[in-house]
């Protein structure tokens, strides 16, 4: 059926983000190991993501912009059904 939803995994999401560049450094957001593929939740019968970063220093005062970046990435990428949850690590 070609209007059936098709399921989204954790691997579509990490390739939609992996590409961001980190708005302080000339490499991407996984070269820096902000973001892994192990960080990213799917929930497709709910239609939820959560992605959490870790940002590259304890008091990044970029965190906000890479958050947001991510965010807008995500909604511009998926489907509409999809709730975004962007979360910074603890600690």
């Amino acid at each position: 059926d070609e209007y059936a939803a098709e399921p989204i995994d954790q691997q579509e999401i990490f390739d939609h983000i992996r590409d961001i560049k980190d708005p302080e450094h000339p490499y991407s957001l996984e070269d820096l190991k902000v973001i892994t593929e192990d960080a990213i939740e799917v929930d497709d019968k709910k239609s939820r993501v959560r992605v959490t970063f870790t940002p590259t220093v304890e008091h990044c005062s970029m965190a906000t912009v890479i958050g947001l970046c991510l965010r807008v990435k995500l909604i511009r990428c998926l489907p509409r059904r999809y709730k975004v949850d962007i979360r910074v690590a603890p600690g």
